[in-house]
């Protein structure tokens, strides 16, 4: 412990302070250059998306990505990006794969064992994935909780609107409060509206059955595909969809309450791993505690694969706390 303290107060501190200092610059320089920079993509997007408009030739995204992990990725992307780009997926990749690069060679650096070093590397470099897979369940989350309000508001728009389905969508997103909610709405309206076919169109509408992720977003998809493309009356199919719902609805927040414990014990690894360190600070006695825990590479591979354990512990059970409202 008198190490410790030593260390800290002739060179931690200036570490601690160079720190500040550099997070302090970085943060500045932020501010100064975000807006520039977020002004230009503003720009430079709006005209590539008027070109696109004006231009004769057909782009598909569907048809640039036949792989079906690389069309879960830009459908990922796509649900949980305000901005879009035809490089996202390859930018992902290309983060993602040196994330777990410069992981493995630190790994590898440390304990000299390849094995060891892949692993971490595979691990880390998932992590981006599932953050996005986070926002995605959040969103999905929350229209799950108001998707039925939607399609009633929906349903009424319609009627109101003389059979109307943009103007329909477009009444409803009003009426919407969430801003996550109104977002993927008027996302899909923008999408409609500048759709030129067929194929455009049922992307658009594929964009927004994903992003909320259930069977009743997929009915809810078709009816406004029907609807839109082949000018069809929909209302009695919007009709039974929102009964359906309702009915439904009951049983399915009865079942949510099972999966409580499961989130709780994710959550619990949290204390536990903070508990054991202290726990292991306090009995180590006179020894000391930082060579035993960091001094050697055992126990310091102990440590990083529990810190690893708690953090998937903690993805896991914020998925499992945001259950989507489905059949």
């Amino acid at each position: 412990m008198d190490k410790l303290l030593h260390w800290f107060w002739h060179l931690g501190v200036d570490y601690f302070l160079y720190c500040i200092l550099l997070a302090s610059s970085l943060w500045t320089s932020k501010n100064i250059m975000y807006t520039s920079l977020k002004n230009k993509y503003t720009q430079w997007n709006y005209k590539y998306r008027i070109r696109k408009v004006r231009s004769k030739v057909f782009y598909s995204k569907e048809t640039s990505y036949k792989n079906p992990l690389l069309k879960h990725l830009n459908l990922l992307i796509k649900t949980t990006r305000d901005e879009r780009n035809d490089y996202d997926v390859p930018v992902f990749l290309f983060l993602s794969g040196l994330l777990g690069v410069i992981s493995a060679i630190f790994i590898f650096v440390v304990f000299g064992d390849i094995l060891i070093a892949v692993i971490f590397g595979i691990l880390l470099s998932l992590i981006p994935y599932l953050i996005l897979r986070l926002r995605l369940n959040k969103i999905r989350y929350l229209m799950s909780l108001e998707f039925l309000y939607i399609v009633q508001r929906l349903t009424q728009n319609y009627n109101a609107m003389h059979y109307d389905m943009y103007h329909a969508l477009s009444e409803t997103q009003k009426e919407v409060k969430n801003t996550s909610l109104k977002k993927v709405i008027v996302k899909l309206i923008s999408d409609l509206q500048v759709s030129r076919n067929e194929t455009e169109l049922r992307e658009s509408i594929q964009v927004f059955t994903y992003t909320a992720g259930t069977n009743w977003s997929k009915r809810l998809g078709s009816i406004i595909l029907k609807a839109y493309l082949y000018n069809e009356k929909v209302l009695n199919a919007l009709i039974v969809l929102s009964k359906q719902m309702e009915e439904t609805e009951e049983m399915l927040e009865e079942e949510k309450s099972y999966t409580l414990d499961t989130v709780y014990n994710g959550y619990v690894t949290v204390p536990v791993f903070i508990g054991s360190l202290l726990l292991g600070y306090y009995t180590s006695g006179a020894q000391d505690w930082t060579k035993l825990q960091f001094g050697t590479q055992w126990t310091l591979l102990n440590f990083l694969l529990c810190v690893l354990g708690v953090i998937f512990s903690i993805i896991i059970s914020i998925f499992l706390k945001r259950p989507k409202n489905d059949l």
